[in-house]
C-alpha cells in the first residue's frame, strides 16, 4: 500500500523535535532556518543504531528569514512512523471510537481523524463588535432590489394620484420598506447593542485570541488550541479554503491535555497548603492569592471548561492525508 501524502496546516515543529529528541537519544533532525548573514556547513550525521534518523546540516548563505518547511515535514513523518512502531500512538476514527475511547487516558499520543471545525475566536470578537453594522448592511444588500422595485411602484403611484392623504400614506409605506434598521431587527441581524458590548467583554475576557479546531466524533468531540504562529496559512485563507465546517477529513496528532470529566477540588488537594488563621485577624496573603486563583478557575471554567464528552488534544500536527 502506497504511502500517504500529508498536506500540513498546522505543525509545532518545537513541539516535534523536542520529543523527537528525547526519543532518539538526544540527537535529533534539527530546525533549519535562514538567518540573515549566517554561514552553515554541510554535514550528514547518522543518529543512534537502529534509530533509522538522519541529521541534515545543509550549506547555506542567505538573507533574510525562510524556515525550510519541506524538511519538517519530512521529519515529521519519520517521526509518526516512529511513534507508530513503538506502540506509543492510538488512532481513533469514526469506525473504532467506541472500543478505542476507554483506552484515551492511558495514551500517550493519539491520532485522530475526521471532518472538523475550524472555530477563530478573533473572527467571532470581531462579528459580535460589529454584529449591528454587518446586520444592517446585510440586510440592506439583500433587500435592495426588492426595495428599488417598491420604491418605483410607490413612487409612480404617488404621482397619479392628487389625493394628499393618500399620498401621505404611500411615503409611509416607503419609508417602512427602506427602514434598513427595522429590516435587519425582523431578521435577526440586529440586537440590544449593550447585550452585545458585554457578550464581546466577555469574549475578549475568556478566550483572548484563541484559534481551536474542533473535531466530533460520534458523541464525543476532541478540540485543539493552536497556536497562531504553528499554522502554515493565515487562519482566514484556511477558512476560505475548507469552509468553517470542513468537508474533507483532517488527521490532528498530539498528546492528550485533558479526557476525565472530574473536577479538582483544589481545597483537598496535597498542593493546596491551608492556613491556620484562627489567631490573625487578616487572611494570609498565601491564602488570598490561593482563594483568589481559586475564584479565578471557577470564573475560567465558564470559558475552558471541557464539556462532558469532550477531549482536549495538545496538538503536534494537522494535516490532509493524500
Amino acid at each position: 500500500m502506497a504511502q500517504k501524502i500529508k498536506s500540513f496546516i498546522y505543525l509545532d515543529e518545537y513541539k516535534m523535535y523536542s520529543i523527537s529528541s528525547q526519543m532518539s537519544g538526544g540527537i535529533t533532525d534539527y530546525l533549519m532556518s535562514h538567518k540573515k548573514s549566517t554561514t552553515e556547513e554541510a554535514e550528514e550525521q547518522k543518529g543512534p543504531v537502529g534509530s533509522g534518523r538522519v541529521v541534515g546540516d545543509t550549506l547555506k548563505s542567505e538573507s533574510g528569514i525562510q524556515e525550510k518547511k519541506h524538511l519538517h515535514d519530512y521529519n515529521y513523518t519519520l517521526f509518526e512512523e516512529e511513534l507508530n512502531k513503538s506502540g506509543k500512538i492510538l488512532s481513533i476514527s469514526a469506525e473504532d471510537i467506541d472500543e478505542k475511547i476507554e483506552q484515551i487516558g492511558n495514551a500517550g499520543f493519539v491520532k485522530v481523524t475526521g471532518k472538523v471545525v475550524f472555530n477563530d475566536m478573533n473572527i467571532i470578537k470581531s462579528t459580535m463588535e460589529n454584529f449591528n453594522e454587518i446586520g444592517q448592511a446585510l440586510a440592506y444588500v439583500s433587500n435592495f432590489e426588492k426595495m428599488e422595485e417598491v420604491r418605483s411602484q410607490l413612487e409612480k403611484a404617488a404621482e397619479n394620484t392628487t389625493d394628499r392623504n393618500q399620498k401621505a400614506k404611500i411615503r409611509h409605506q416607503l419609508k417602512n420598506i427602506t427602514n434598513i434598521e427595522k429590516l435587519a431587527k425582523d431578521q435577526g441581524l440586529k440586537h440590544d447593542q449593550n447585550f452585545l458590548d458585554n457578550l464581546n467583554l466577555l469574549l475578549n475576557y475568556g478566550f483572548q485570541d484563541q484559534f481551536t479546531v474542533q473535531m466530533p466524533i460520534g458523541q464525543y468531540t476532541f478540540s485543539a488550541d493552536c497556536k497562531r504562529d504553528d499554522f502554515r496559512e493565515d487562519e482566514p485563507l484556511l477558512v476560505r479554503k475548507y469552509s468553517r465546517f470542513a468537508e474533507k477529513e483532517f488527521v490532528i496528532v498530539g498528546t492528550v491535555a485533558q479526557s476525565s470529566n472530574k473536577p479538582i477540588d483544589y481545597q483537598k488537594s496535597a498542593d493546596y497548603e491551608e492556613v491556620d488563621n484562627e489567631d490573625s485577624s487578616s487572611p494570609h496573603f498565601k491564602e488570598v492569592i490561593m482563594n483568589l486563583v481559586e475564584a479565578l478557575s471557577v470564573v475560567e471554567s465558564e470559558f475552558t471548561g471541557k464539556l462532558e464528552n469532550e477531549i482536549i488534544i495538545d496538538p503536534i500536527a494537522i494535516y490532509r492525508e493524500i
